[in-house]
């Protein structure tokens, strides 16, 4: 089974990395990481050099966000993701999409995947973010997937109501605990 690792951060790779692990020592499953955002900024630390040093076997770069954080650069790194999404959907299949959370990045690149059918996975869908804009991005993701693993049963309920059925949530816990 082939399986795409979406990553826009250190902040989400940092929690992915226990499942990860995991899947790497299940030969049934091939992994390749596609990492965009401020993995690729030398203004947030160029953290795609801590992915090369964990040994996936398949690396993919997307460089498409704007180093500023205006609403209007906000708005031109989006419509950049989904160029470059829809390019690379276009040129790269996978059994199934993993994504993480809430930021904007990660929500253009699955909303670039939708025309290509794409199954994407999501975890932690259903939180909130108060006082931020997260919480429309998180939503988008949750609505284009069709696998969703949340950290509470709160947050399962949420994803219940935004998806409108029970089918394919799995409560699991946060990655981020050991």
């Amino acid at each position: 089974m082939k399986i795409g690792i979406l990553t826009s951060s250190r902040a989400d790779f940092g929690i992915y990395l226990p499942l990860l692990k995991k899947i790497k020592e299940d030969r049934y499953f091939k992994i390749e990481i596609i990492v965009f955002g401020t993995h690729l900024s030398k203004l947030h630390g160029y953290t795609i050099n801590e992915i090369y040093s964990s040994n996936f076997y398949k690396i993919h770069e997307i460089s498409s966000l704007i180093s500023n954080d205006d609403p209007e650069s906000i708005g031109t790194s989006y419509g950049l993701t989904v160029i470059k999404f829809s390019r690379f959907s276009n040129e790269n299949k996978f059994d199934l999409v993993l994504c993480l959370g809430d930021r904007f990045e990660m929500s253009a690149a699955v909303q670039a995947g939708i025309p290509f059918g794409i199954k994407f996975a999501h975890l932690h869908g259903g939180e909130i973010t108060i006082g931020a804009i997260d919480n429309i991005f998180r939503h988008q993701i949750t609505v284009a997937s069709v696998l969703h693993f949340t950290s509470t049963n709160l947050s399962e309920n949420r994803v219940s109501q935004l998806i409108n059925k029970n089918n394919n949530i799995f409560t699991v816990g946060s990655l981020s605990l050991d």
